[in-house]
């Protein structure tokens, strides 16, 4: 009676966190269809803008500290750190188009705020993918010395060279609007990795993953299409469906915490268990037992000895438990 009991208070556990994370994204695909029923480039539609980017910064943070152990935390951290940057770039903007209805002056405070949220942003996907197991050796890092060069390229031919064609009120107004081509190279870069990367096989990965290359493409759009953007264009969806679907709550991203098992949950009795995981319990029983007793060449389960060597083999080491 016990284990049913143990069993029923860990099912919410369980279901509390996916819960919460699809009710955020469909609160958030609501909010973005609210936004883009304001008025085009009015106050309300610029503070609603804040306002969903404010939500999911929160959203990060509430959900890497209830979902995720303290060594998985820091990359989300800084995903959130990253985008409260531009949080606050895009709320300085709203300010300056309320009270003084115009832009800010370039560079600016917001700029700042900008540009220093893409290389936390950056950091916190190279964490994920350290702890995925990305591989570190000399041909790995040639790989990705490779891409960056490649994209650096393309991002210079196409979106930073030319500014040195157009022009600007101040030479540092210039070097500004190349700033933002130039650290976009760091996401490309990521989401080039991500797309590679050992742990596309769950779901939170693929969102995250989504999240990175919705705002890469955000941003390269407006690259091509900065002098006739307006606030409420359809680009602002690419940024928007970022924010939430990065905000949707932090999860694990590699496949390990499926095998974990909750303090909290019942062990596994080996007399109620199926087949493989009943022989290989009784099988590791039995091969302790006989430890103390048999030299080392003898540490077989006897009972063992008529199956394919595959499966006595497999019986010690229990490997053949699907549930371990």
């Amino acid at each position: 009676m016990t284990p049913s009991i143990l069993t029923v208070r860990a099912l919410p556990a369980r279901l509390r966190a996916p819960t919460a994370a699809w009710a955020f994204t469909a609160a958030g695909l609501v909010a973005i269809g609210v936004y883009f029923l304001l008025p085009s480039g009015s106050t309300a539609q610029s503070l609603f803008f804040v306002v969903i980017g404010c939500a999911s910064v929160g959203a990060i943070f509430i959900g890497t500290v209830r979902n995720l152990p303290r060594g998985d935390r820091l990359a989300w951290h800084l995903f959130s750190l990253g985008l409260l940057g531009q949080v606050a770039g895009d709320a300085i903007f709203a300010i300056y188009e309320i009270d003084l209805s115009r832009e800010p002056t370039s560079p600016s405070v917001a700029d700042a705020f900008y540009l220093g949220g893409y290389p936390l942003l950056a950091v916190g996907i190279w964490l994920v993918l350290r702890k995925l197991g990305g591989q570190t050796s000399r041909v790995a890092m040639l790989d990705s010395a490779v891409i960056f060069c490649g994209v650096s390229l393309l991002q210079w031919v196409f979106f930073i060279d030319p500014y040195n064609h157009q022009h600007f009120g101040t030479e540092s107004a210039r070097l500004v609007a190349m700033a933002y081509p130039a650290v976009d190279v760091l996401l490309l870069v990521g989401v080039a990795q991500l797309l590679v990367g050992p742990g596309g096989r769950t779901t939170a990965y693929r969102f995250l993953v989504t999240s990175v290359a919705l705002w890469v493409v955000a941003d390269e759009v407006y690259g091509l299409t900065a002098s006739t953007y307006q606030g409420g264009q359809w680009i602002d969806a690419l940024w928007l469906g970022s924010y939430v679907v990065w905000g949707r709550g932090p999860r694990p991203v590699h496949g390990a915490h499926r095998a974990a098992r909750s303090p909290n949950a019942p062990a596994v009795d080996p007399n109620q268990a199926g087949p493989p995981c009943r022989s290989v319990a009784r099988c590791a029983r039995d091969s302790d037992h006989r430890e103390q007793r048999s030299p080392p060449r003898a540490r077989l389960c006897n009972r063992d000895r008529g199956r394919p060597a595959g499966l006595a083999r497999a019986c010690p080491a229990q490997r053949a438990c699907p549930h371990r």
